[in-house]
């Protein structure tokens, strides 16, 4: 009787929240099957009009082909690679800073917050200002330190420029990382670490046996969000560099855009938008993963 009434209130609850779910699985699922129809198709726009032409994959066997594209893939690869390898890095050493008795100050962490709490163009305009070749404050600072003798053109070169979107979005993203492994690690109990250290070990050992294994699933999941947030940037790219200087700081997401928006080739820009899409899903299968719950020790 028992498991009959809690089936039925299963089945008012599916009621209930299928109005909802069908609303945003038309939100959802729409532009998703638009794109992908449209990635499967010659889309131009002509005297105003969109003639659409089906090519099937020709699409994507375009990008076997494309310079341009590949160019794009090497620098996304570039720069999702240090972008996780450095915010998480520096994240979880700053985490672990915090969470040393004299780091853990309010006003610490809501300083922390703030480069991540700006909007994302603001944050872009504010680094414009920065990295400007004659009135940025790192110039003149360098140039009042003696470092340098004259004003640089920061984003002068493909690398540096490259690498200096990359010091932006670390900057923008290194809280948000630290805020989660500095809860990670608020849950090691220290009665572990004073066994430890009583047994012998010293502070390296103690930070490999016991607290890597404890926030090793922090880390994960700050790997894998860092890798979709990298595949999203575009932000800082249209504000600082517009794809400049040649196309060195192009990205996979960037190169969407602009094949769409500024070549008109809406098909081909569907096609690598999906790619970019098929990426980030199946990043995002490994986070859900990682937030399952996982059977403790001797649980059956």
């Amino acid at each position: 009787m028992a498991t009959t009434f809690e089936k039925r209130r299963q089945m008012v609850g599916v009621v209930l929240i299928a109005p909802a779910l069908i609303v945003i699985a038309g939100i959802l699922g729409y532009p998703i099957v638009r794109s992908a129809l449209l990635a499967l198709h010659d889309v131009k726009l002509r005297a105003g009009k969109l003639d659409q032409v089906w090519v099937g994959l020709a699409n994507f066997r375009q990008m076997f082909s494309d310079q341009g594209l590949q160019h794009a893939a090497l620098n996304t690869l570039y720069f999702s690679a240090m972008e996780v390898i450095l915010v998480v890095g520096i994240g979880l050493g700053v985490a672990l800073l915090l969470n040393q008795p004299q780091g853990r100050s309010g006003f610490l962490k809501i300083l922390l917050v703030v480069p991540w709490a700006i909007a994302p163009v603001a944050n872009a305009v504010l680094w414009k200002w920065i990295l400007n070749s004659n009135y940025g404050v790192l110039n003149a600072l360098l140039k009042t330190l003696g470092l340098i003798d004259g004003y640089q053109v920061w984003l002068g070169t493909p690398f540096s420029a490259l690498n200096f979107l990359l010091l932006v979005d670390v900057w923008k993203s290194i809280p948000f990382v630290t805020l989660l492994m500095l809860a990670g690690l608020q849950r090691v109990p220290v009665a572990l670490h004073k066994a430890a250290y009583m047994d012998g070990a010293n502070s390296f050992q103690s930070f490999r046996y016991i607290t890597l294994p404890a926030i090793k699933d922090a880390i994960g999941i700050a790997v894998i969000l860092q890798t979709i947030w990298s595949l999203r940037v575009f932000d800082i790219i249209f504000v600082l560099t517009r794809g400049g200087p040649a196309d060195g700081t192009v990205l996979l997401n960037f190169l969407a855009y602009r094949v769409t928006f500024n070549f008109l080739d809406i098909g081909y820009g569907a096609a690598i938008a999906n790619v970019i899409f098929i990426l980030t899903f199946m990043l995002a299968i490994g986070y859900l993963w990682l937030l399952k719950p996982k059977p403790t020790a001797g649980a059956k």
